[in-house]
């Protein structure tokens, strides 16, 4: 049973933050209720009235601070960033409530109730959640959460990586020890009072065994493994996770909103239960969120289909064999037709005018886009038969985004390269992902990469909602497409 929490560690604390956010919600409109029942001359209602109001309140909150990332945030950011999403999803929510009541312009729910509860349940879940987090530093203490790790590459950022794990220790980060490959340079080292042992690269085994190391940070500003390939090949060895660190990742994190100060996972060992659990789950939502939005966009499908068969003929649909990796598994993705029909042919004479790096091929003003197509990939709308390629089980609706086969193979990198990004096939290719709402054609192909990865070792449920609903603003704005 305590093998049990401890390999769940994070699962549970996300079950626990929202049994608890509940419960908040549950003892906050019962606080209201009796509060309200010493202010005379108020009115008498009926006690279901309140517990509907209540009840509604807690399912839209509840509902936004999944979407918004504060259940994530329980077990991937420090306590500030997790009172600061709480705050926003609670604004949002009371917005949503003013804003319905005077629309509708009801009666039915008494006012002072609701001011009263509105007012109570921040102090009842900032009182929850310092008893919750009080309870969080204790199972540490004996031993739960906590994350053995070494660093490598202290030179390149290792003081900066120590001081942010012991300001922020309700992440669990113990820096046990610094790999170096000087031999004859191994003494501690003194930082912010902790004296931090060196080890050597070639003792590296007995090291991980004796401090049952399940970490290895490396500060590096090329993200890639580039010279670490001993400590990934040790990493494969002992089923140990390997994250990178650098201000590079950090800023890309944030413009996906991601505040996850604990790096990029670059290899993460396979649990096998853990994946089929999710497999099951993001396949069940795939086809029920993939038929519903088929049904309720079809008018828009076919319109589009209308006005591209209108302006430029048949075919309306392009089809394009794509994949994840490097000979990796391929696939046909569906698009609705945005460019000429022989734009495949034009693409070599174009190779100059790409304003991209790596394998993607972007042009602001691409001259093979038809006017149709200019407006629909503005709005993401050619992306929508993809929907087809989600129902058929080739792809999920949140994931890394597949590349051309002919784009990949034309990308010069080293086999380190290939090695390290190899587990972004652990997962089916998305319409939407990080990438997409983080500036999509602006950031380049690396920087895809680098999100891809983190996406793959944080997939869940709640995290597929985050993106989605990050995705609604992107889309309707036409952020970063062309």
């Amino acid at each position: 049973m305590l093998q049990l929490i401890r390999r769940n560690w994070r699962a549970l604390l996300i079950i626990t933050a929202l049994i608890t956010d509940v419960i908040v919600i549950m003892l906050s409109g019962i606080t209201a209720y009796i509060i309200r029942g010493f202010i005379p001359n108020t009115t008498e209602y009926q006690p279901e009235v309140f517990a509907q109001f209540v009840s509604v309140f807690g399912f839209v909150i509840i509902f936004l601070a999944m979407v918004i990332g504060v259940y994530r945030a329980t077990s991937h950011s420090n306590i500030i960033r997790q009172y600061y999403l709480a705050g926003r999803a609670y604004l949002y929510t009371v917005l949503c409530l003013f804003s319905f009541l005077y629309i509708i312009q009801n009666r039915a729910i008494p006012p002072r109730f609701i001011l009263i509860f509105i007012f109570v349940l921040p102090f009842v879940f900032i009182l929850a959640r310092t008893i919750l987090n009080a309870f969080i530093h204790f199972m540490q203490s004996h031993g739960y959460g906590i994350h053995n790790a070494l660093l490598a590459g202290y030179d390149n950022g290792g003081p900066e990586v120590i001081h942010r794990f012991k300001n922020f220790p309700e992440l669990g980060y113990e820096i046990k020890g610094i790999v170096t490959n000087q031999k004859n340079d191994l003494a501690p080292i003194e930082i912010n009072g902790i004296l931090v042992p060196k080890y050597p690269v070639s003792g590296l085994k007995k090291v991980i065994t004796e401090n049952q190391i399940d970490r290895i940070f490396i500060p590096t500003e090329n993200i890639i493994t580039d010279g670490y390939s001993i400590i990934f090949k040790l990493c494969e060895e002992n089923r140990i996770k390997l994250k990178v660190l650098s201000k590079n990742s950090d800023s890309l994190l944030r413009m996906s909103r991601v505040y996850d100060i604990a790096g990029i996972t670059i290899y993460s060992p396979q649990k096998k239960h853990t994946e089929i659990i999710k497999q099951v789950l993001k396949r069940s939502f795939d086809i029920a969120g993939g038929v519903l939005a088929l049904i309720i966009l079809s008018p828009v499908l076919v319109i589009t289909s209308a006005a591209i068969y209108i302006e430029s003929g048949r075919p309306i649909l392009f089809r394009q064999r794509r994949t994840l990796t490097k000979n990796g598994k391929t696939f046909y993705l569906y698009k609705l037709r945005s460019m000429v029909k022989n734009a495949d042919a034009m693409k070599e004479s174009l190779f100059g005018m790409n304003e991209s790096k790596g394998a993607l091929f972007k042009i602001k003003k691409d001259p093979r886009i038809t006017r149709v197509g200019k407006f629909i990939r503005k709005f993401s709308i050619d992306e929508l038969p993809q929907l087809i390629n989600v129902i058929k089980g080739e792809m999920s609706i949140v994931g890394p985004r597949p590349l051309p086969i002919e784009d990949l193979k034309n990308l010069k990198e080293p086999s380190d390269f290939w090695k390290s990004i190899k587990d972004r096939e652990k997962v089916k290719p998305g319409i939407t992902g990080l990438w997409q709402i983080s500036g999509r054609s602006t950031l380049g192909f690396r920087e895809m990469i680098w999100l891809d990865l983190y996406y793959v070792e944080n997939q869940s449920l709640l995290f597929d909602l985050e993106i989605i609903f990050a995705t609604i603003p992107v889309v309707l704005f036409g952020k970063g497409a062309y």
